[in-house]
């Protein structure tokens, strides 16, 4: 065993495994499982797979969440997820197509399925988390093997681990940690401190922008922004996202000083690839919640307390809030940091946002009008 790293330290690690293509190994109790993501599953890869599944016991089986499941019609017998059983005849083609719903339309007959109903899901459960993390489509190909066949993948060097104890549980959600801070010159005569955090399980680095001279005594006008590629950087009409970012620093700027957290949370936190999927399916019609069921996420796969740790890191206590959305202002209710007014971000609607906005308010709460 990596007896050299930690537990977060092997998480990290199999989560870049999986985004490589190569699979790890899992352990709960007495159980042990062979995990890779279906997305990176190649021709190459599957077939060294497959020398594993007449050793298998139980069978091998597809686990997909919750979402997922029910677009596929599948029963699901937890909360969260569906372990789907393989065809007799395993097929990579079938597999792929089961998992990402861009496949839907050239494997429409690919069901019905049969999931398992007892048995560890919790093995299942870790690999959809750690495919999360990793920003690839939640969903696995789980191989149960045993103890004799883990021991020696572990010594060809497949990472292993143990996650019977608390890996899963929120016991251990560390805080951001501070990688660097410089100055930066802002136009209108204001400047800036810039400072790098690191989420030492995902290893995606968020960015506090301190603007101006912050007194913090006061009340701090804030921004919580996700990042958005396509509305930030290519000022995409199909979102509000760029605009909400540039009102912020506008009035950030006639404030003379505000902090604007910037997150590395794209896409409501599925990442740029998923985003981009799922901008394929609202062209077929979903709206973005649906297009984000589809793909087997929630409706918003962020982690806000990201923000209210690196706020407190950075010594805040009070805020002025720049936010339209409800969810923000609720998760600073339970930490240390005091909301003392929300700022509204009234945005223009477009005949290419309208939809999105609507859908926003109409499912989520946004609130779109000034205080």
């Amino acid at each position: 065993m990596h007896s050299y790293l930690t537990q977060e330290e092997q998480s990290i690690r199999q989560i870049s495994d999986l985004k490589f293509g190569i699979p790890i190994i899992v352990k709960n109790k007495n159980k042990n499982a062979l995990i890779i993501s279906i997305e990176t599953l190649t021709a190459e890869n599957f077939e060294k797979l497959k020398t594993f599944f007449s050793l298998s016991k139980p069978d091998p089986y597809i686990a997909v969440t919750k979402k997922r499941a029910d677009l596929l019609k599948a029963r699901v017998y937890e909360n969260d997820i569906a372990r789907l059983k393989i065809q007799k005849k395993i097929d990579l083609n079938w597999i792929k197509a089961t998992a990402d719903p861009s496949l839907d339309l050239e494997y429409p007959m690919k069901g019905p399925y049969e999931s398992f109903r007892n048995g560890d899901s919790e093995i299942a459960r870790i690999g959809i988390k750690y495919c999360k993390e990793a920003e690839l489509l939640p969903a696995t190909l789980v191989i149960p093997i045993d103890g004799e066949t883990a021991k020696k993948l572990e010594g060809e060097g497949l990472l292993y681990q143990n996650i019977s104890n608390s890996i899963i549980s929120k016991k251990s959600n560390p805080n951001p940690v501070l990688i660097s801070s410089g100055r930066v010159p802002l136009r209108y005569g204001l400047s800036s401190k810039v400072s790098v955090f690191r989420d030492p399980i995902s290893l995606s680095e968020h960015y506090a922008v301190e603007i101006g001279a912050l007194d913090f005594s006061q009340s701090i006008l804030t921004r919580l922004h996700s990042a958005c590629f396509t509305g930030d950087i290519l000022h995409s009409l199909k979102c509000d996202c760029g605009e909400q970012l540039d009102i912020a620093i506008n009035k950030i700027k006639k404030a003379k000083c505000g902090i604007i957290l910037y997150l590395n949370q794209e896409g409501r936190g599925i990442g740029l690839a998923n985003k981009m999927r799922a901008y394929k399916l609202q062209d077929a019609g979903l709206d973005t919640f649906e297009s984000n069921h589809q793909l087997g996420f929630e409706d918003d796969e962020r982690d806000f307390t990201v923000g209210t740790k690196i706020l407190k890191e950075l010594g805040v206590k009070k805020i002025d809030l720049l936010t339209n959305n409800p969810l923000k202002v609720a998760n600073f209710k339970n930490s240390d940091i005091q909301i003392v007014s929300r700022v509204p971000l009234v945005t223009r609607t477009t005949n290419e946002n309208k939809q999105y906005l609507e859908t926003k308010k109409r499912k989520s709460g946004h609130i779109f009008a000034q205080n």
